[in-house]
């Protein structure tokens, strides 16, 4: 999906090289629970 508002965690980590290993374990549970917000909303949105 090219849009500038919707990323995936491997497309947010790629733009952003600074992010280390203790950020990104507190990073990647939050960003994994909005791409399911956000696909769930879709769902919702199509049915």
């Amino acid at each position: 999906m090219n849009t500038k508002y919707y990323r995936t965690w491997e497309e947010y980590k790629a733009e952003h090289p600074e992010i280390d290993e203790r950020l990104e374990g507190v990073m990647v549970p939050k960003m994994q629970s909005y791409e399911e917000m956000m696909f769930g909303f879709v769902m919702m949105l199509l049915m």
